[in-house]
């Protein structure tokens, strides 16, 4: 208890003061075997982008993950899918073909934003007169205006489902906004919840 406390404190510097709920609904041990799937979204790049950054905060969290080269295995010798969401049977059937207690949903909004920014007229000093010349005045720079489109993750959660019974027996989600730079860190303090909720 005394060694999660530091890592909880951590992941919340990182996380800017994420606001992260995680409940719990079931019996998970804290070091549980776990596999984690792409998350669902708008595209599966992005979607196993996110478990994969989940995975390793799941890991430094002190869970046993099932490494993804090995699940995509097991998931191919039975023809299921490593996108997209899982039918109760093939849950059931990951469950117990990888040996875990868990298997790790997730899911996740993406939009996005123009945003307009101004940089501000900036005051040149007066350029030194010449001998017989009168000083010229203080000149301006006038600003720039740019227009940029950025990412925005929102509702991202994240599902511990018993492959048994199909019953989630831990969530958590993070209820901010977060652009593509600042996710991870949503990710990690995520982590750090979930492994100080299942501590208690």
């Amino acid at each position: 208890m005394r060694r999660l406390a530091p890592l909880c404190l951590a992941a919340a510097l990182l996380a800017g003061c994420a606001s992260v709920k995680t409940v719990r609904r079931g019996a998970l041990a804290p070091d549980a075997r776990v596999a984690v799937m792409p998350f669902g979204g708008r595209d599966a790049e992005t979607g196993l982008s996110l478990a994969e950054a989940f995975t390793t905060y799941l890991m430094g969290a002190g869970f046993d993950v099932v490494e993804r080269a090995q699940l995509e295995g097991v998931l191919a010798e039975q023809k299921i899918s490593l996108s997209g969401a899982l039918a109760p049977g093939d849950l059931a059937l990951v469950g117990r073909l990888a040996g875990v207690s868990a298997v790790v949903t997730g899911s996740y909004r993406v939009r996005r934003e123009r945003v307009r920014t101004v940089t501000p007229r900036v005051k040149l000093p007066p350029v030194p007169a010449r001998p017989g010349k009168r000083p010229q005045p203080v000149r301006q720079v006038p600003g720039e205006v740019r227009e940029e489109t950025r990412t925005v993750f929102s509702g991202l959660t994240v599902k511990f489902v018993d492959p048994g019974t199909g019953r989630v027996l831990l969530s958590s989600s993070a209820e901010k906004d977060y652009d593509a730079q600042s996710v991870n860190r949503a990710l990690a303090a995520m982590a750090a919840s979930i492994k100080k909720e299942l501590a208690k």
